[in-house]
């Protein structure tokens, strides 16, 4: 989001001197100065009150309509923003400060989906305006549309190519890009050995070798022909000392058939680096090779994106950048220390504070995560992922009884919050509230990933002396177990690295 100073300077360079306030008479005239006045100073709901009086008593003029959307938005009156700035565009469409602010206001106020037509108008008048099109591109990350934000974050980066910030989102993009293809050939066929292959690039990513290795080998007894596979598992080999299994494995991959690329284009194209021609192609198809070489173009991509941003001077967006590796690979101290890198860079951004705190419940630090949760709490009382989170470390501390007061103000300030709503009910029911738990453990059920929820709600109903629902809760329970059948990412979980058949 823009701050306030940069947004007064993009809005007052933009807006023509015509579209503020005639000659309306020395009072008027004076009105207007001191309304500029203010806003220059950075008093903008004092300017805004000034706006107000001129509107009405200048009614229709799109400059005044603007002046007070412009001055109410940076006052933090977002609501009462958007009809002035919405009256402003009607009366003049080709309005461009009108349209990036209606933006900016209805990002604010997270409302994306209305964010996206007047900032796609922005940059349609200005291509050059980076503010437009960097908020285009958050209304649409925002609304999970990475493939329309790619073109816009892309160009982003290459005009400020020393902007971490520009290769941070790109990459990030693609990385989301690659899960949504990963997920529609999952869906397709989440056993195929194009779906194995993939899960075990992740795996290795994570230094999770011996998942990956059987991972691979599953991979390789449903698809001997796929390429890579072999290469893949040689490497592993190798970095477990064992050249010898190595040479087999790399000699059966040199001894399979180079690619067709009069038919195997999407391949070809892949091995040829030419990974934007890989996502052109393959985007337009449906198949589960489509969905193959999508996730590993844009991953690729990713990675290209993000060896951008490594080779920039230190940034809040490289530390966060290593703070999601780490985390990913399970190495939560280091995580931690990339999350306090990047806050001593933006200390004034909670989001950087609340990463953190998760970081730290994840490894189960629960004493410090209760600390900087307190502390960004003291900041944002009203804070519903705080206080959820909080709660949720309190009952890690078995400490039931304080959380309660703490989950029931989340609950209150996001009503919809399922996490907020399953930690209530498990704080209800460990101190043998078995009765309120129950309907905030039922509303938790769609979040319930492990069947722990299922199976609290079957003991508070039991609790509560309601003995026929909780078998039906019971059985519930035990049906979500059989179906939590284990997917391809469990293959070869504690199974040593053995040698080549």
């Amino acid at each position: 989001m823009l701050g306030a100073r940069l947004l007064v300077a993009v809005v007052s360079l933009l807006f023509a001197p015509s579209l503020l306030l005639p000659s309306q008479g020395d009072e008027l005239a004076a009105q207007s100065r001191r309304g500029k006045d203010l806003m220059a100073a950075g008093r903008y709901a004092e300017a805004a009150v000034v706006y107000r009086e001129l509107v009405k008593a200048v009614p229709g003029n799109p400059g005044l309509l603007l002046d007070l959307g412009m001055a109410l938005h940076l006052s933090g009156q977002d609501q009462e923003a958007l009809a002035p700035l919405q009256a402003a565009e009607r009366l003049q469409p080709r309005l461009l400060p009108a349209a990036l602010l209606l933006g900016a206001v209805n990002l604010r106020l997270g409302r994306a989906a209305a964010a996206v037509a007047p900032l796609q108008k922005a940059v349609r008048l200005q291509p050059d305006n980076r503010e437009a099109r960097s908020m285009l591109a958050e209304a649409l990350v925002d609304l999970e549309r990475y493939a329309d934000a790619e073109p816009h974050l892309r160009r982003l980066a290459q005009t400020a190519p020393s902007d971490p910030a520009a290769w941070f989102n790109l990459g990030k993009v693609y990385e989301a890009l690659a899960g949504q293809a990963f997920e529609r050939l999952l869906k397709r066929d989440p056993e195929s050995p194009l779906a194995l292959a993939l899960v075990a690039d992740a795996r290795l990513k994570q230094d999770q070798r011996t998942a990956a290795f059987h991972l691979y080998r599953q991979a390789i007894d449903r698809a001997p022909g796929l390429r890579g596979l072999h290469g893949a598992v040689a490497a592993i080999y190798r970095r477990a000392g064992h050249p010898d299994w190595a040479a087999v494995e790399e000699e059966r991959e040199r001894g399979l058939p180079r690619p067709d690329c009069s038919r195997e284009t999407l391949e070809c194209g892949f091995a040829a680096a030419r990974h934007r021609e890989v996502v052109a192609s393959a985007s337009k198809l449906s198949s589960p090779e489509a969905c193959y070489w999508l996730v590993r173009s844009y991953n690729e991509l990713a990675v290209q994106a993000f060896a951008r941003l490594a080779a920039l001077p230190a940034s809040v967006e490289s530390h966060e950048w290593l703070a999601g590796i780490h985390r990913s690979e399970r190495r939560y101290l280091e995580s931690a220390e990339e999350w306090r890198q990047a806050m001593a860079l933006a200390p004034r951004d909670p989001r950087l504070k609340t990463e953190l705190a998760i970081t730290l419940r994840l490894g189960r630090d629960f004493p410090a995560a209760r600390q900087v949760l307190e502390e960004i709490l003291r900041a944002e009382p009203d804070s519903p992922e705080a206080s959820a989170l909080l709660g949720d470390v309190l009952l890690a501390l078995e400490e039931p009884e304080r959380a309660i007061p703490v989950l029931e103000k989340a609950v209150r300030l996001d009503e919809k919050s399922l996490p907020a709503h399953g930690a209530l009910g498990r704080a209800y029911a460990l101190v043998g509230r078995a009765s309120e738990a129950i309907p905030h453990l039922r509303q938790a059920l769609p979040a319930d990933t492990d069947g722990s929820l299922r199976y609290q709600l079957a003991r508070s109903y039991q609790a509560a002396g309601q003995a026929e629902l909780a078998g039906i809760a019971l059985k519930d329970y035990e049906e979500f177990k059989k179906a939590s059948s284990p997917g391809p990412e469990a293959y070869g979980q504690g199974a040593p690295i053995t040698p080549p058949r």
